[in-house]
């Protein structure tokens, strides 16, 4: 009999040893669930933050692209106005189109 109990405690000790084994592995995995979660929320992050710097370094350059294109146009119109005639017509269609007083002192139009 007293094999029987040293079999029944030591077959009770290995269920419970199972049991803590469970419990420790299921701990491990939800540590390391909750360690790639925290790793995936920071490489979002970075993403996120990544992409607001190009779409802002995007952002400028089409502000430069703009800038540049009125000063070459403006310039393309200016080497135009040279001639009389093409002045006149040039400033007709800006007198049109011109309906801002500050804007339309720039070409000295009424």
């Amino acid at each position: 009999m007293a094999g029987i109990l040293c079999l029944n405690g030591f077959l009770g000790m290995g269920i419970t040893m199972t049991n803590e084994s469970l419990e420790q592995r299921i701990a491990k995995q939800e540590e390391r669930l909750k360690q790639q979660e925290e790793r995936l929320k920071q490489l979002k992050a970075q993403k996120q933050a990544k992409d607001a710097r190009e779409k802002a370094k995007q952002k400028e350059q089409d502000r430069k692209n703009d800038t540049r294109r009125k000063i070459l146009l403006g310039s393309y119109l200016l080497k135009k106005m040279e001639d009389e005639a093409e002045k006149q017509k040039i400033l007709a269609g800006i007198n049109e189109y011109l309906t801002e007083d500050r804007d339309r002192k720039l070409f000295n139009l009424p």
